[in-house]
C-alpha cells in the first residue's frame, strides 16, 4: 500500500534492504538522515507540496488495520507471559548474585583490613625492637664494653695478667677469660698457702720483717751519708 501512495516508497521493492547479514538502508533515506537535507527537503516539499491521499478509502481497511494491531498485542502479551517468570527468575538471580558479591566484597575488605592491621603491628614492632636495640646498644653495652670504666677494667686485668704470665695472650672473647684465669690461680694459691706449716708461714714473716727492717736500715744510712 505504502508503494502506492507514499511518494518516497513509490517504485522501490522495500524501505529497508537485508544485504551480507546486516541490514542497510537505502541511498535516499541514508541522504535524509542528514538534518541539513531534510530541512532543505522539507523546504522544497513546502513550497509544492504533494496531493493529499486518502489512505484509507474502505472500512475493510480500517478494520484490517485494528485486528492487525490486536493481534500483534496479543503476541506481545503472549510473549511477555512466556518471558514473564524467566524474567522473574532473572531478577532474582541478578540480586543473589549482587548480594552474594557484597558478602565476597566485604569479606575481602576485612581480609584486607585484617592485613593492614598485621602490617601496621609489625611496624610499630619494628619500631619497638629497633628503638630497644639502640638503648641496649648505647646504655648497657657501651657501658659494659666501651665506657671509660670498662676500658680501664680491661687495661688493668690485662697487665696483671702480664705481670703474672708474662705476657697477654691473644684471642680472649671477653674480659672473663683472663678474669676467670686469674681467679682460679688466686683460689689455687690461697689453698696453698692454707696447706703450709704455721712453722714456715712464721719463719716467712720472720724473714720479710727482718728484710723490710735492714731496707729501713740501709735507707736510713744513706740518708744520714746524704
Amino acid at each position: 500500500w505504502r508503494q502506492k501512495h507514499d511518494e518516497s516508497l513509490r517504485g522501490k521493492i522495500r524501505s529497508i534492504q537485508f544485504e551480507s547479514g546486516e541490514f542497510a538502508t537505502d541511498n535516499d533515506l541514508v541522504e535524509t538522515m542528514d538534518i541539513d537535507k531534510m530541512v532543505e527537503l522539507a523546504r522544497i516539499e513546502l513550497k509544492n507540496p504533494l496531493p493529499a491521499n486518502n489512505y484509507f478509502t474502505t472500512p475493510e481497511q480500517m478494520i484490517y488495520l485494528f485486528r492487525t494491531m490486536e493481534l500483534q498485542s496479543r503476541e506481545y502479551l503472549n510473549q511477555l507471559s512466556k518471558t514473564d517468570a524467566p524474567f522473574r527468575m532473572l531478577q532474582e538471580r541478578i540480586k543473589q548474585l549482587k548480594q552474594v558479591t557484597k558478602q565476597e566484597l566485604d569479606y575481602f575488605q576485612f581480609y584486607i583490613d585484617s592485613i593492614n592491621n598485621e602490617i601496621a603491628r609489625e611496624y610499630y614492632n619494628e619500631s619497638h625492637l629497633q628503638e630497644k636495640f639502640y638503648r641496649i646498644l648505647n646504655e648497657s653495652f657501651y657501658d659494659s664494653v666501651a665506657s671509660p670504666s670498662t676500658l680501664k677494667l680491661k687495661i688493668c686485668i690485662e697487665y696483671v695478667y702480664e705481670q703474672v704470665f708474662g705476657k697477654c695472650e691473644e684471642g680472649h672473647q671477653s674480659l672473663q677469660d683472663p678474669m676467670k684465669i686469674l681467679e682460679v690461680m688466686y683460689e689455687d694459691y690461697n689453698l696453698r698457702l692454707d696447706s703450709l706449716d704455721f712453722k714456715i708461714v712464721n719463719q716467712a714473716r720472720s724473714d720479710f720483717f727482718a728484710q723490710d727492717l735492714k731496707m729501713m736500715v740501709n735507707a736510713y744510712k744513706a740518708e744520714r751519708e746524704l
